[in-house]
């Protein structure tokens, strides 16, 4: 006898439980139905060659029936883990119906049903099934090094292919009478090839498994840190492009920013002449002087007021998350964009609550989206005879509403449909960023910006959550 077979099967059963166990703990950090049907076909292989050692000491079905069921669950299951690696699971159904077929086929050719059957056809008959079990699990192994790309999924492919080839040998000497099929009984060279390639395919296919896993687990983390590479570089050009926008919104309002300068710079230099002048005469008492020192002084602070929110538009700054109050944010942009509207003979409207409404974000971010609704406003207006911009704020139980109602013509059907999209704009000079970059800070701020068109022109409507944050950097 060159090869003992219950030996074998004892060795193949403990090296299947433990490659199985050690490959489940291996990965069970990345577990997933893939990993399970594998390890759970290890088991079942254990299972499988443990009580074929054991037959002719448990009882006849333990012996060959539960085998037999145990050694085609084992293949189904390797099976339908590599057709969930190619996303192409098998129906439940359809290894069901083998695993029955199977069964069915074995009982009637071991229990001799017919005239004519060979003592061991049914020996032939399980041969005959884990041939073709095995051959197809190498054909889906070798489909899924194609599509991946994976060697390891070659190594699957030919360890099993490997074993199929064993088992096919096995069915032709057992058919042309060359031994006794039976797996316990007269052992051959092909019985020794079959055990040795059973025991070479338990190692190799487990391996490769291994590494295959761990090849997908190293594409997952580069596929990973790529994507947030390219996320991060997608927010540094969204923040430099939200930057350049707002820095051409200030160069568009140049003469507004100039007016609103001047205002608090000449009742600085008028009250300082004056204190000057009653100074140099004699003609003028302690409490005037005190009283023009205290206007140049409130006047220097409202410039400088002025310049920090300017500077604060013009100057690269971090996304913030704090409480913002919306209505001291629109009327600084009101006052900003108050001689452009001046200029085109527009008159602003701003119905305000007298109490802060306040809601999470950033300041600059918010003020620049109100800035770009109020110019888009006031540029819709000038084909008007009547320039009007109505803006109204107020609080309900979905949030924080701001309206801005012009008393332009009201936008096209093409207008409404593509507003927003990047670079999409109806203006000559315009570069079609302005409602996209609102749109997308409105976004960040969990809101909504709208456009719809009423009876008296068209219709701007932000909606933002309140609430209450503690600042902090994002």
């Amino acid at each position: 006898m060159i090869f003992h077979a219950r030996t074998g099967f004892l060795f193949a059963s403990i090296l299947s439980l433990v490659i199985g166990l050690a490959l489940w703990a291996a990965l069970w950090s990345q577990r997933n139905a893939a990993l399970h049907h594998w390890c759970g076909g290890s088991l079942a292989a254990a299972a499988a060659s443990l009580l074929i050692a054991l037959r002719g000491l448990v009882p006849e079905a333990l012996g060959f029936t539960v085998p037999i069921a145990l050694a085609v669950l084992m293949l189904s299951l390797k099976l339908q883990a590599i057709r969930l690696e190619l996303n192409a699971p098998e129906p439940v159904h359809r290894p069901a119906l083998l695993l029955l077929a199977a069964l069915t086929g074995y009982e009637l050719l071991r229990q001799g049903v017919g005239d004519g059957v060979g003592h061991y056809a049914h020996s032939l008959f399980a041969l005959l099934v884990l041939s073709l079990m095995n051959a197809r699990i190498a054909w889906w192994a070798s489909r899924l090094g194609r599509r991946r790309g994976q060697r390891s999924a070659y190594w699957i492919a030919w360890a099993f292919g490997l074993m199929a080839a064993a088992y096919g040998l096995r069915l032709v000497n057992g058919t042309l009478g060359g031994f006794d099929p039976n797996p316990l009984g007269q052992q051959g060279y092909d019985a020794l090839l079959l055990g040795v390639t059973s025991f070479v395919g338990i190692i190799v296919s487990n391996i490769a498994w291994l590494s295959l896993a761990l090849e997908r687990l190293i594409r997952a983390q580069v596929a990973a840190a790529a994507a947030q590479a390219r996320a991060e570089e997608n927010r540094l050009l969204g923040e430099q492009i939200v930057q350049l926008e707002r820095q051409r919104s200030l160069g568009l309002l140049s003469a507004s920013l100039a007016h609103e300068l001047n205002q608090p710079l000449t009742a600085i230099l008028t009250n300082a002449q004056v204190v000057r002048r009653g100074l140099g005469s004699k003609r003028i008492e302690l409490t005037q002087a005190l009283e023009l020192l205290d206007k140049v002084v409130y006047n220097t602070q409202r410039a400088a007021h002025i310049l920090e929110h300017i500077r604060g538009l013009i100057r690269p700054s971090r996304t913030l998350r704090q409480p913002v109050d919306l209505v001291a944010v629109i009327q600084e942009v009101a006052e900003l964009v108050a001689a452009q509207a001046r200029a085109q003979a527009c008159r602003l409207d701003c119905s305000l609550p007298q109490h802060p409404v306040r809601v999470a974000g950033d300041p600059i971010q918010l003020s620049q989206l109100v800035l770009n609704v109020l110019r888009n406003a006031i540029e819709a207006t000038a084909p008007s005879a009547r320039r009007e911009i109505a803006v109204r704020l107020w609080e309900d139980d979905d949030g924080v509403r701001l309206q801005v109602q012009d008393s332009g013509p009201g936008l096209s059907a093409e207008a409404l449909q593509k507003a927003g999209e990047p670079f999409y704009t109806t203006k000559a000079q315009g570069l079609g960023l302005g409602l996209s970059i609102s749109r997308t800070i409105a976004r960040h701020h969990h809101g909504e910006l709208t456009l719809s068109n009423t009876a008296g022109g068209a219709l701007c409507e932000l909606r933002l959550p309140l609430q209450s944050i503690t600042a902090k950097t994002t």
